[in-house]
Protein backbone atom coordinates (compact mmCIF):
# COMPACT_ATOMS: atom_id res chain seq x y z
CA UNK A 1 0.00 0.00 0.00
CA UNK A 2 2.58 2.31 0.84
CA UNK A 3 4.92 1.67 -2.40
CA UNK A 4 1.31 2.36 -4.15
CA UNK A 5 1.11 5.57 -2.49
CA UNK A 6 4.71 6.95 -3.65
CA UNK A 7 4.03 5.88 -6.92
CA UNK A 8 0.87 7.94 -7.25
CA UNK A 9 2.67 11.26 -5.99
CA UNK A 10 5.38 10.75 -8.05
CA UNK A 11 3.30 10.69 -11.30
CA UNK A 12 1.69 13.34 -10.06
CA UNK A 13 4.71 15.51 -9.78
CA UNK A 14 6.08 14.37 -13.57
CA UNK A 15 2.26 15.43 -14.45
CA UNK A 16 2.80 18.68 -13.24
CA UNK A 17 6.37 18.92 -14.54
CA UNK A 18 5.56 18.30 -17.55
CA UNK A 19 2.46 20.83 -17.67
CA UNK A 20 4.55 23.41 -16.28
CA UNK A 21 7.64 23.19 -19.36
CA UNK A 22 4.60 23.06 -21.82
CA UNK A 23 3.19 26.71 -20.45
CA UNK A 24 6.63 28.22 -20.77
CA UNK A 25 7.12 27.38 -24.99
CA UNK A 26 10.08 27.40 -26.10
CA UNK A 27 13.45 28.94 -24.60
CA UNK A 28 15.14 32.24 -26.12
CA UNK A 29 18.71 33.13 -25.80
CA UNK A 30 19.17 37.24 -25.39
CA UNK A 31 21.84 38.74 -27.45
CA UNK A 32 25.27 39.84 -25.01
CA UNK A 33 24.82 43.66 -25.62
CA UNK A 34 28.10 45.38 -25.56
CA UNK A 35 28.34 48.56 -22.77
CA UNK A 36 28.07 51.82 -24.69
CA UNK A 37 31.69 53.13 -24.81
CA UNK A 38 32.41 56.55 -22.94
CA UNK A 39 35.54 58.05 -25.20
CA UNK A 40 35.25 60.94 -26.76
CA UNK A 41 34.67 61.24 -30.51
CA UNK A 42 38.07 61.99 -32.68
CA UNK A 43 37.71 65.76 -33.90
CA UNK A 44 39.57 67.03 -37.23
CA UNK A 45 42.72 68.90 -36.69
CA UNK A 46 41.48 71.21 -39.47
CA UNK A 47 38.81 73.03 -40.86
CA UNK A 48 37.69 73.79 -44.77
CA UNK A 49 40.95 74.78 -46.17
CA UNK A 50 41.64 78.80 -45.75
CA UNK A 51 44.68 78.70 -47.99
CA UNK A 52 47.44 76.98 -49.41
CA UNK A 53 50.96 78.24 -47.78
CA UNK A 54 54.93 77.32 -48.23
CA UNK A 55 56.07 77.69 -44.61
CA UNK A 56 59.92 78.23 -44.56
CA UNK A 57 61.64 77.78 -40.93
CA UNK A 58 62.42 80.73 -38.68
CA UNK A 59 65.79 80.79 -38.34
CA UNK A 60 67.58 82.50 -35.38
CA UNK A 61 69.44 85.66 -36.37
CA UNK A 62 71.84 85.91 -33.17
CA UNK A 63 73.26 89.14 -32.74
CA UNK A 64 74.44 88.94 -29.19
CA UNK A 65 78.56 88.15 -28.13
CA UNK A 66 77.72 84.64 -27.57
CA UNK A 67 75.09 83.62 -31.02
CA UNK A 68 73.66 80.69 -31.29
CA UNK A 69 73.98 78.74 -27.83
CA UNK A 70 72.31 74.85 -27.96
CA UNK A 71 69.34 76.34 -25.77
CA UNK A 72 68.26 79.28 -28.24
CA UNK A 73 68.64 76.96 -31.48
CA UNK A 74 65.79 74.33 -29.44
CA UNK A 75 63.71 76.89 -28.55
CA UNK A 76 62.87 77.97 -32.36
CA UNK A 77 62.93 74.90 -33.67
CA UNK A 78 60.11 74.43 -30.65
CA UNK A 79 58.31 77.68 -32.21
CA UNK A 80 59.12 76.22 -35.75
CA UNK A 81 56.97 73.25 -34.81
CA UNK A 82 54.45 74.98 -32.83
CA UNK A 83 53.80 77.53 -35.00
CA UNK A 84 52.96 75.30 -38.40
CA UNK A 85 51.13 73.27 -36.45
CA UNK A 86 48.58 75.90 -35.43
CA UNK A 87 48.68 76.54 -39.24
CA UNK A 88 47.51 72.97 -40.03
CA UNK A 89 44.71 73.23 -37.04
CA UNK A 90 43.61 76.67 -38.50
CA UNK A 91 42.78 75.44 -41.58
CA UNK A 92 46.05 76.04 -43.39
CA UNK A 93 47.07 73.77 -46.00
CA UNK A 94 51.28 73.89 -45.78
CA UNK A 95 52.79 73.15 -49.25
CA UNK A 96 56.79 71.29 -48.36
CA UNK A 97 59.21 73.84 -49.08
CA UNK A 98 61.11 72.89 -52.06
CA UNK A 99 64.88 71.26 -52.63
CA UNK A 100 66.19 74.99 -54.09
CA UNK A 101 64.45 77.27 -51.37
CA UNK A 102 66.05 74.69 -48.60
CA UNK A 103 69.90 74.84 -50.34
CA UNK A 104 69.84 78.67 -50.33
CA UNK A 105 68.31 78.36 -46.57
CA UNK A 106 71.34 76.41 -45.77
CA UNK A 107 74.05 78.04 -47.17
CA UNK A 108 73.10 81.73 -47.05
CA UNK A 109 72.63 83.76 -44.10
CA UNK A 110 69.81 83.84 -41.58
CA UNK A 111 68.20 87.06 -43.20
CA UNK A 112 68.73 86.03 -47.20
CA UNK A 113 65.65 85.06 -48.04
CA UNK A 114 63.78 87.42 -45.87
CA UNK A 115 65.50 90.60 -47.94
CA UNK A 116 64.91 88.71 -50.94
CA UNK A 117 60.64 88.11 -51.09
CA UNK A 118 61.71 88.07 -54.72
CA UNK A 119 63.50 85.08 -54.87
CA UNK A 120 61.85 83.25 -52.46
CA UNK A 121 58.21 83.72 -54.87
CA UNK A 122 60.24 82.89 -57.83
CA UNK A 123 61.01 79.70 -56.74
CA UNK A 124 58.29 79.14 -55.09
CA UNK A 125 55.94 78.74 -58.72
CA UNK A 126 54.90 75.80 -59.40
CA UNK A 127 54.73 74.37 -55.98
CA UNK A 128 50.92 74.68 -56.08
CA UNK A 129 50.72 77.10 -52.80
CA UNK A 130 49.48 80.47 -53.02
CA UNK A 131 51.73 82.18 -50.36
CA UNK A 132 55.26 81.60 -49.24
CA UNK A 133 55.57 82.82 -45.40
CA UNK A 134 59.55 83.68 -45.13
CA UNK A 135 61.03 84.20 -41.33
CA UNK A 136 63.57 84.78 -39.49
CA UNK A 137 63.84 85.24 -35.32
CA UNK A 138 66.09 88.38 -34.70
CA UNK A 139 67.78 88.50 -31.39
CA UNK A 140 69.41 91.66 -31.18
CA UNK A 141 70.13 91.41 -27.06
CA UNK A 142 69.94 88.51 -24.17
CA UNK A 143 66.64 90.11 -22.93
CA UNK A 144 64.19 88.50 -26.05
CA UNK A 145 63.74 87.04 -29.25
CA UNK A 146 60.97 88.70 -31.95
CA UNK A 147 60.23 85.94 -34.57
CA UNK A 148 58.97 88.21 -37.61
CA UNK A 149 57.66 87.04 -41.24
CA UNK A 150 56.71 88.45 -44.09
CA UNK A 151 54.16 86.24 -46.26
CA UNK A 152 54.03 86.84 -50.04
CA UNK A 153 51.77 86.47 -52.91
CA UNK A 154 53.81 83.60 -55.18
CA UNK A 155 51.94 85.19 -58.33
CA UNK A 156 52.48 88.99 -58.29
CA UNK A 157 55.74 88.39 -55.54
CA UNK A 158 54.22 91.59 -53.41
CA UNK A 159 54.01 91.76 -49.94
CA UNK A 160 50.70 90.55 -48.45
CA UNK A 161 51.36 90.54 -44.80
CA UNK A 162 53.68 91.19 -42.14
CA UNK A 163 53.78 90.69 -38.33
CA UNK A 164 55.61 89.45 -34.97
CA UNK A 165 55.57 88.60 -31.66
CA UNK A 166 58.42 88.81 -28.89
CA UNK A 167 59.28 86.01 -26.96
CA UNK A 168 60.71 86.84 -23.08
CA UNK A 169 61.84 84.46 -20.68
CA UNK A 170 64.03 81.36 -20.31
CA UNK A 171 65.06 78.44 -22.68
CA UNK A 172 62.72 76.19 -21.08
CA UNK A 173 59.44 77.71 -21.09
CA UNK A 174 58.34 75.51 -23.72
CA UNK A 175 55.07 76.74 -22.88
CA UNK A 176 56.03 80.79 -23.39
CA UNK A 177 57.49 79.30 -26.80
CA UNK A 178 54.32 77.74 -27.87
CA UNK A 179 51.94 80.28 -26.75
CA UNK A 180 53.81 83.16 -28.70
CA UNK A 181 54.00 80.71 -32.02
CA UNK A 182 50.34 80.53 -31.85
CA UNK A 183 49.91 83.81 -31.40
CA UNK A 184 51.71 84.78 -34.67
CA UNK A 185 50.41 81.62 -36.62
CA UNK A 186 46.54 83.04 -35.03
CA UNK A 187 47.62 86.39 -37.26
CA UNK A 188 48.57 84.45 -40.04
CA UNK A 189 45.37 82.06 -40.27
CA UNK A 190 43.10 85.63 -39.60
CA UNK A 191 44.71 87.22 -42.77
CA UNK A 192 44.04 84.37 -44.96
CA UNK A 193 40.77 84.27 -44.28
CA UNK A 194 40.29 87.74 -45.28
CA UNK A 195 42.39 87.43 -48.29
CA UNK A 196 40.20 84.90 -49.62
CA UNK A 197 37.20 86.98 -48.69
CA UNK A 198 38.68 89.25 -51.09
CA UNK A 199 39.28 86.76 -53.93
CA UNK A 200 35.82 85.41 -53.71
Amino acid sequence: MKNLILKVIFLLSLASLVSLTACAGPTTTKPIVAPATTEPAVKPTATASIGKVMVLDFPLNDLTDLPNPPEELARIAHFNVSFKQRLVNDGVEIVPVNEQIKAIAATQSATYLFDHTDIAASLAEGSGADYIIIGVAMKPTYLFVYPRLLMVDIKTKRKAFTSYVQMEGSWLENHTTASSANRLADKVSTELKKLAGKAN
